[in-house]
């Protein structure tokens, strides 16, 4: 059982956000189309953006007041973690579907769906340390202890920046997703998606130093 102090700590060291990507390697060569591909999915997803930009409200707000019932009652919302979570899922899956040309076929606009990105937040408590609902000071001292965590983020961001430059080519030549591309990227969302959690006062422990 999680602490009350640490968020929801899994058994057998297990991180309770974790990301799974579709099986499916097979897609339309022409999503290969040098930009084009990504340029096309980006429109297409236009409807997902806005979702995201309406939901971005609700975790500024969430921000702006989120530290209260940590601060009075040590605990997390259900319902906030709820949003926090979909909002989290949702940008995951857009990222996939666009920035990274993953198969699996348009990503559902429903709340929750798994395909083709599936992003969990599996918790056993939803206390938290009265601490980090300090007004400002608690998201503060995340971002900052959050410091290493960005460095290892900015080094994998070039690492995939440069993989997604020739990222077409198999697709377009073969048809098919490569592999290394599918975990390089998962390991790519996850590792983004924990970061996040744990800036946003989520109930998760410290993210691990290395994406997994």
């Amino acid at each position: 059982m999680a602490s009350s102090t640490d968020g929801a700590a899994r058994i057998g060291g297990q991180y309770p956000v974790s990301v799974e990507i579709t099986d499916e390697r097979e897609m339309n060569r022409l999503w290969g189309i040098p930009f084009l591909g990504v340029a096309v999915r980006g429109f297409l997803a236009i409807p997902h953006s806005v979702v995201l930009a309406i939901m971005g409200f609700g975790v500024y707000v969430w921000v702006l007041i989120g530290w209260l019932p940590i601060l009075l009652n040590g605990r997390v919302p259900g319902l906030a973690v709820k949003f926090l979570t979909e909002y989290l899922h949702r940008g995951a899956r857009v990222a996939g579907y666009v920035a990274f040309l993953m198969p699996g076929g348009y990503p559902p606009l429903e709340p929750g769906m798994p395909v083709p990105v599936d992003l969990q937040l599996d918790l056993d408590s939803l206390e938290m340390n009265k601490f980090w609902g300090i007004p400002f000071v608690g998201i503060f001292v995340r971002a900052l202890i959050l410091l290493p965590q960005f460095v290892v983020l900015s080094f994998l961001m070039i690492a995939v920046i440069l993989t997604w430059l020739v990222l077409w080519v198999p697709i377009l030549a073969s048809g098919r997703y490569p592999e290394w591309a599918a975990r390089l990227y998962r390991a790519a969302i996850q590792y983004a998606a924990r970061v996040s959690a744990y800036v946003l006062l989520l109930p998760v422990p410290y993210p691990p130093i290395w994406p997994d």
